[in-house]
């Protein structure tokens, strides 16, 4: 059967990718199929909006149940969902946010400060409780994207680090899922 996975998180191909691997072993592991390809929805603004991940699905109808088990404890995006034979099951638990840096600041800023470090610091901040999955550099921002089991968690868990790094003057934090 073919199923599509619609993963409601703001992947970058090469970050999708890495779902994809993580899906594509586990079906070969138990001789359920494979995934036989995958997209990324753009908005205009050329912003991600979402990914697919195609698969070819060759278990009986109990291995698909337990396949979608195994898909909504994947740790994706709530909003995701698993579409087949006119089906949609809702799966994902994650919530994101998205973090959107200005790149309108005084050359001194980007001169001074290295966003690897505010990177970093958003991942001390956070430490179990999100992770990031993907970012897009844009002509009017550079997006940041986090997920984990809390949107308000995360975004109080990274109040301190906005307040006070150079890179994040300016910034806006978004619930993405």
């Amino acid at each position: 059967m073919f199923v599509v996975l619609h993963v409601n998180e703001r992947l970058q191909p090469k970050h999708r990718f890495v779902v994809e691997d993580t899906i594509d072993e586990a079906l070969k592991r138990n001789n359920h199929g494979e995934i036989t390809g995958g997209g990324t929805l753009m908005e205009k603004n050329g912003e991600i909006k979402s990914c697919d991940i195609d698969i070819e699905f060759s278990g009986d109808d109990d291995a698909f149940e337990r396949f979608t088990d195994y898909v909504n404890n994947l740790g994706i995006a709530k909003g995701s969902e698993l579409e087949t034979e006119g089906r949609k099951i809702p799966v994902g638990s994650f919530e994101g946010m998205g973090i959107y840096l200005s790149v309108n600041l005084p050359d001194e800023v980007y001169k001074n400060n290295d966003v690897n470090d505010l990177i970093a610091q958003f991942r001390d901040a956070l430490g179990d409780n999100g992770m990031l999955r993907s970012w897009r550099e844009h002509n009017e921002f550079t997006a940041l994207y986090f997920y984990g089991d809390s949107f308000k968690k995360m975004s109080k868990l990274v109040k301190r680090v906005l307040e006070t790094h150079p890179l994040a003057e300016n910034c806006r934090v978004v619930q993405i899922a």
